[in-house]
């Protein structure tokens, strides 16, 4: 959970790299959503990005290897909702990705694909680096009503 020293800070936690993670997860993100100030429908659309971006981490960083792990800290900076992902698996920005292009989806008649769209369709802003040996992604929403 949140470490005393920071107030900013409202959740920490390592977490294995399996999918059975995830819906524990969401409901972590939609909870902390809603008590900053974010409707439930908006905290539950935030939930679906954070768990696109951390089976993504699963699959493709770790290539679903259970006994890696993953850091998962969610903030408040100011009128900032914060998640922080933090691994030292594969490296993948995805600033590197073009536009959804809906057509090619549909041509590709495969699952999957939709995770980054969803995820930059639903939060403000997203930041990559890596640092040393370690994979940062962050996902930021803006707090409604501006002032915590």
């Amino acid at each position: 959970m949140a470490q005393s020293g920071d107030p900013s800070l409202r959740f920490r936690e390592e977490v294995p790299s399996t999918t059975g993670e995830l819906h524990r997860l969401r409901g972590v993100v939609e909870r902390e959503a809603v008590r900053v100030g974010f409707d439930p429908e908006t905290a539950f659309r935030m939930s679906l990005a954070v768990d696109e971006a951390c089976s993504n981490i699963i699959r493709h960083s770790y290539r679903n290897n259970p006994a890696e792990q993953f850091t998962v800290e969610i903030s408040v900076d100011d009128d900032l909702f914060i998640v922080h992902l933090i691994d030292h698996g594969a490296s993948y920005d995805p600033s590197g990705a073009g536009a959804f292009d809906r057509q090619a989806y549909l041509n590709a008649m495969r699952p999957g694909g939709l995770g980054l769209h969803i995820i930059r369709m639903v939060m403000d802003d997203i930041s990559y680096e890596t640092i040393g040996e370690h994979n940062h992604l962050r996902l930021v929403k803006r707090v409604p009503g501006g002032s915590l």
